[in-house]
């Protein structure tokens, strides 16, 4: 997995795989993670916060240790009473909603090992694992997870992609496509019996509702957090990563996601899937359970999209923003205090031959308003290259309207 440039300022991908790789390798002796020929991590997450550390551990420590002992005596479940404690052969709790949730979606969600090996550019090797998790989308085999869980820190695909599947069965995977810009990928494999689609909704949910996180944090394969849906339509600015592209229009939950629930699902009540988890904010910041999903809408336009064609192909508008604000505003001298300050303009792109030049502000999109750069990422994600927008700029206080046709965007952009 690749670390992005969030993932420094201590945004990490909840899967936990993605951009891992060379920071691992940078940090592998002084952490002390080598073992035998490789390292070992687990689960990818984007943690947002000021930690700085990667969410890499020793490998195979979360499910191979010595046996956890207590030092309680055995419980009595033949119904007699001990003092004025009670024990009964069957437990009369409320049932909570993740109960639902786990005996519905628990056979859709995957958990998924990959390894990569390869050179970096400066010629040196590198070999890890990593795990994170998946849900499957179709019965012939197609699994969703996050790009960050199968490629690594240069963007090549994991040389070997294991899947295991609630019932302990393990097959092996192949990329059938991935995705940085939304940061999803399909896995397929192939199985001898149908598998246990998932189903998504591809309506929002709505705040406050129950949210049921299933993954394989820390590699605690197909566990269950529980929590609600505590916001809409959130961005993560600071995850920016390699190719300048920020997570926007997610779920923010309340539902425990750590390192491996990257690529896992994010489901209401009803055991739908809601969005696939991709983000948390770290503990280090002052955070308490602040996590974030892709939204489903954008999950399976995504996906079918990489089954059909191999990619998903995104419209680009050709320029590099920063959200403006009143102490840019009064460093550069510029005429307003709030917008998409845009910081540079790709040579040949649809901003540039437009007109849209280094310095303007743009205000509006389409009409929508826009306030950060975020909005803009937002907005152009719901076009098509080829589309026509109506952008309005502020150039040095004067207020024009300029109508840009996007193109399809660029590898590498």
């Amino acid at each position: 997995m690749r670390m992005t440039d969030a993932e420094r300022d201590g945004i990490r991908p909840a899967a936990a795989l993605r951009r891992l790789w060379r920071p691992v390798l940078e940090m592998v002796i002084a952490l002390g993670l080598i073992t035998g020929a490789g390292f070992g991590l687990a689960g990818c997450t984007f943690e947002i916060g000021d930690e700085t550390t990667t969410t890499a551990r020793p490998a195979a420590t979360a499910t191979t240790g010595s046996p956890i002992t207590t030092d309680t005596a055995p419980v009595n479940t033949t119904g007699s009473t001990t003092g004025s404690t009670s024990v009964v052969a069957e437990g009369d709790g409320l049932a909570s909603p993740a109960q639902t949730v786990s005996e519905v979606l628990g056979p859709s969600v995957v958990n998924i090992t990959v390894k990569v090996t390869g050179q970096g550019p400066f010629g040196q090797q590198y070999s890890g694992t990593a795990e994170g998790s998946g849900v499957i989308y179709s019965a012939d085999g197609m699994i969703i997870t996050n790009d960050h869980v199968v490629t690594d820190d240069w963007g090549d695909p994991a040389s070997e992609i294991v899947v295991t599947f609630i019932t302990g069965e393990k097959l092996s995977g192949r990329i059938v496509g991935t995705d940085p810009l939304t940061d999803l990928a399909v896995v397929k494999v192939d199985s001898e019996r149908d598998l246990p689609p998932a189903t998504f909704v591809t309506e929002q949910p709505s705040v406050g509702e129950y949210a049921v996180a299933i993954g394989s944090p820390l590699g605690y394969e197909n566990s269950v957090t529980l929590g609600i849906v505590s916001g809409l339509g959130r961005s993560i600015q600071g995850a920016t990563g390699t190719q300048g592209i920020a997570l926007t229009n997610l779920i923010q939950t309340d539902a425990p996601i750590s390192p491996g629930n990257s690529g896992g699902a994010l489901a209401n009540a009803q055991g739908q899937v809601i969005g696939i988890n991709v983000a948390y904010e770290s503990p280090a910041s002052g955070a308490v359970s602040i996590g974030f999903a892709i939204p489903s809408v954008v999950v399976t336009q995504v996906a079918d999209e990489i089954i059909s064609t191999g990619k998903a192909t995104h419209a680009y508008i050709g320029v590099s923003t920063v959200t403006l604000t009143p102490d840019l505003q009064s460093q550069y001298d510029l005429s307003r205090s709030s917008g998409i300050l845009v910081a540079q303009v790709s040579a040949g792109g649809p901003a540039a031959r437009a007109g849209i030049q280094q310095g303007d502000i743009i205000v509006e999109l389409e009409g929508e308003e826009m306030v950060e750069s975020a909005d803009l990422l937002m907005a152009i994600r719901d076009k098509k290259p080829g589309d026509t927008v109506e952008v309005s700029i502020d150039r040095n206080g004067e207020q024009m309207v300029i109508e840009v046709t996007l193109d399809e965007r660029p590898a590498g952009f």
